[in-house]
């Protein structure tokens, strides 16, 4: 018999989760299809970050939901059931990238060294569909550490240890991260700015 069977109920999950979890371990097609329908969404926004199209999204979702089902009964109730599914999307879509060969790491001593001194972006002040518009066009490095260290609030230790890559090239791909959002962003002002200007004369 498993050990999740006997767990009692954690803090950070409801009964309702806990009682989820139980039914989808029995294998029950409702419990499963309830528990897709709840996350699914907002999952797939996560998966969507890491990825270049809504398709190959959706890929990545449905092989991140696969490993949760596969994987459930391990599910410690340590964190909550979102954070535990949230993780595994992750690494899921990590892994993708990997596979595709699309995660190049370049390291730059210097910008990682001037990474404090790079313009801190106020990521929850920016309107959701531009920045996501712009972290999309970000190379597939910067994106990455993006979405992981400002994002999903991994620290850059714990980023370099998934990707097998040294702190500072964490960092520095953070820094050109924020810096190729920065000029994005400015640019997409002066260009507003631009159309305001024009309407108003």
């Amino acid at each position: 018999m498993s050990n999740t069977q006997t767990q009692k109920p954690s803090r950070v999950i409801t009964q309702q989760e806990d009682q989820l979890i139980k039914d989808c371990l029995a294998g029950k097609r409702a419990a499963q299809n309830r528990l897709f329908d709840k996350y699914a969404p907002k999952m797939l926004g996560v998966c969507f970050r890491y990825t270049q199209t809504a398709h190959e999204a959706e890929d990545v979702m449905q092989d991140g939901f696969v490993k949760v089902f596969n994987n459930l009964a391990s599910f410690r109730r340590e964190s909550s059931l979102e954070a535990w599914i949230k993780r595994i999307m992750v690494n899921t879509a990590l892994n993708h990238l990997k596979s595709t060969r699309r995660l190049r790491m370049e390291e730059d001593i210097s910008v990682a060294e001037n990474a404090l001194d790079v313009s801190v972006i106020q990521l929850h002040d920016i309107d959701a569909e531009i920045l996501m518009g712009c972290i999309q066009q970000l190379p597939a490095g910067y994106r990455v550490v993006l979405n992981m260290f400002a994002i999903e609030g991994y620290a850059h230790k714990e980023i370099a240890e998934q990707l097998g890559i040294t702190e500072s090239t964490s960092r520095s791909q953070f820094a050109r991260a924020k810096e190729f959002l920065r000029k994005k962003l400015d640019s997409l002002k002066k260009t507003e700015q631009h159309y305001e200007r024009r309407r108003v004369q």
